[in-house]
């Protein structure tokens, strides 16, 4: 899907998976972008809905950090004019680095310029390398421009490692690599209503499947909703106070009592502030939550 239907005009075209669009994947769009102004051609991104490893090695298939709709927005909002995402399968899976190239790419699109970063693999068995790009442009017509690796603080900018930042309970540095805090959105949906019967009412949010979530605890974040931010104490685990108790994301919303089941919010996490802790009695976890909730108030709220 694309924000207007591509008509085979000469395009600069953008190749990978782009999961979190973070920094990295930004140098290289913007230089996607840089490229296309100076031709006069259009910009476009060619991707997957689908984590080819989802295919080829379920087991290995990452949790990713974007959905494909927000990936898509993303793009688009870095000046990308055309966003091409397309379905992952076992005759692409098994096309030759040459015949991906002609029969897959120079069918669909009319190519001027490839960009990929500089560790791009393609065709079977990932058995295509940035050489083997270039010397396949220089037989068929189109230039390539290879993108160098993102180095911040000593370490490569990648989706991997961003991905283990934010499974580490890391979310403070996640926004160094990523370019914006991490954020989940989902739709409110009923819970167990402990947290009402306390007097600490919480929004329960259900989401996509395989979207990595920072590792259980509580996290100082800010929750949007239709438009506002409002300040938020979130925690993710599985409660163990209570027996069989499911794994949840739920966030207090600080000075907020509107009824929002069903509706969409994005948590925003900005701090991680200790880890879940198995408690005695029910009101030993309620006296925590109060206590965490003035931490907030008393160090993050202005």
């Amino acid at each position: 899907m694309s924000k207007t239907t591509y008509q085979g005009e000469k395009i600069v075209l953008a190749l990978g998976f782009f999961d979190g669009v973070h920094l990295g994947h930004q140098a290289l769009l913007n230089e996607t972008v840089k490229i296309g102004k100076a031709k006069g051609y259009k910009t476009g991104v060619m991707t997957f809905k689908e984590h080819p490893l989802e295919f080829i090695f379920p087991k290995y298939t990452p949790w990713l950090i974007t959905s494909n709709d927000e990936k898509e927005v993303m793009i688009h909002d870095l000046g990308i004019d055309y966003f091409f995402i397309n379905t992952f399968n076992e005759k692409l899976m098994k096309l030759s680095p040459e015949k991906f190239v002609v029969d897959y790419l120079l069918k669909k699109y009319n190519i001027k310029t490839i960009v990929v970063g500089f560790n791009y693999n393609f065709g079977y068995k990932g058995a295509g390398t940035t050489k083997d790009l270039i010397a396949l442009g220089e037989k068929f017509g189109f230039t390539v421009s290879v993108i160098p690796p993102c180095i911040i603080n000593k370490n490569p900018v990648s989706s991997s490692f961003i991905r283990e930042l934010i499974s580490c309970g890391q979310v403070e540095e996640v926004k160094t690599f990523l370019g914006r805090d991490y954020t989940l959105t989902g739709k409110v949906v009923e819970g167990k209503g402990l947290g009402r019967q306390y007097g600490i009412p919480t929004a329960n949010i259900q989401l996509q499947k395989k979207i990595i979530l920072p590792n259980t605890g509580v996290y100082f974040s800010h929750v949007y909703y239709k438009g506002k931010c409002f300040y938020g104490l979130t925690n993710l685990g599985f409660n163990p106070t209570f027996e069989k108790h499911p794994f949840s994301i739920e966030t207090y919303i600080f000075d907020f009592e509107e009824n929002i089941y069903g509706d969409d919010i994005t948590i925003v996490f900005k701090k991680k502030i200790r880890n879940e802790i198995k408690f005695e009695t029910v009101d030993a976890l309620v006296s925590q939550i109060k206590d965490d909730i003035e931490f907030i108030r008393k160090n993050y709220i202005h």
